[in-house]
């Protein structure tokens, strides 16, 4: 399946916000591609893809990423085991990250139309050093669901503490 036929079904099954922050999410996984040599056709698959199966999960934060993952596949028949990855850690992170995976967690979190406390130092740090950008993120991530008081993935402060051990 070529790129214009996946944006088409995307737009179709997520809605136009939706569709909007991936495209975003797309173009941002691009340029970190550029910046950090990864692979640009993946980041901008995984890009878009990113957020596919997330109107189809109840509880969309904690298990959006699995459904994105399983529909890329069968859906979007995306078979490359570095872009299903990718779209399977990006809200979580995990512990030895490809290049890819850390593209499109940061992607997801520093597109264009995301506007939340932070984001601008986040985007400084992710066009200079992708590993503090990620600890940065986690960081502000685990702070904020605890202070939500909502349900926090282990594999977020596993990934963090990695991070942390490995710099």
């Amino acid at each position: 399946m070529n790129l214009d036929e996946m944006k088409d079904i995307l737009e179709k099954s997520i809605g136009q916000k939706r569709y909007i922050h991936s495209l975003g999410t797309m173009e941002e996984a691009v340029r970190l591609s550029g910046l950090y040599g990864a692979d640009k056709e993946k980041a901008r698959i995984a890009g878009l893809l990113h957020d596919c199966g997330k109107s189809m999960e109840k509880d969309d934060n904690l298990t959006h990423a699995a459904k994105s993952a399983e529909l890329a596949k069968t859906i979007y028949q995306v078979y490359d085991d570095e872009i299903i990855n990718a779209i399977l850690y990006h809200t979580t992170g995990r512990e030895n990250m490809t290049i890819l995976e850390k593209i499109i967690f940061l992607a997801d979190k520093t597109e264009p139309c995301r506007k939340y406390d932070g984001v601008e130092d986040l985007r400084k740090l992710a066009d200079f050093n992708i590993n503090d950008a990620l600890i940065y993120s986690l960081e502000r991530t685990i702070e904020y669901v605890e202070q939500k008081n909502q349900n926090l993935d282990i594999e977020s402060i596993k990934t963090l503490k990695f991070l942390k051990e490995e710099k």
